[in-house]
């Protein structure tokens, strides 16, 4: 494999990463201010682009971590599949990061010592937004990385 294509490939990967992760914050810090909501806390406009900035800032670098991990791992076996399957290869991009997130998110409750290392995942649809979110970081490096159609050959007689 030339350089570039490697270099291009990592470009890639770096880019599903930082799209999952930013994504992914956001989606988090949406829920949270949902969760002060319904308990009655006032979030307006103002705090809710302060509170995504803030997180941008200080929660992505530790979930960037662990979407680098899960693609490290997710985009492989994406790969194999969508060689097989090639007419579903975007959705099984999709389904690697989403699915490679929730064991991750699995493995860290399993492991850290609070009840839920991200507050969006205690409630089903926080946790299908943040699959979401890094499926569509996987989908995108499946995206850039499709191989071109080749063209048959066209016998003239």
């Amino acid at each position: 494999m030339k350089l570039v294509s490697v270099l291009r490939i990592i470009l890639f990967y770096l880019l599903a990463v930082a799209l999952a992760t930013v994504l992914g914050s956001l989606v988090q810090t949406q829920f949270n201010l949902l969760f002060l909501q319904e308990m009655s806390v006032p979030v307006d406009m103002p705090t809710r682009f302060a509170t995504s900035w803030h997180d941008l800032l200080h929660f992505t670098p530790i979930f960037a971590v662990m979407v680098a991990a899960t693609l490290l791992l997710a985009l492989p076996v994406a790969e194999a599949l969508g060689r097989i399957f090639k007419p579903w290869r975007g959705l099984l991009y999709l389904l690697a990061g989403g699915g490679g997130i929730w064991v991750a998110f699995t493995l860290a409750n399993h492991l850290l010592p609070m009840p839920t290392f991200i507050a969006a995942t205690r409630v089903t649809s926080g946790l299908l937004c943040m699959m979401l979110a890094v499926g569509l970081g996987s989908w995108l490096f499946g995206r850039l990385t499709k191989p071109k159609a080749r063209r048959g050959l066209r016998v003239l007689g």
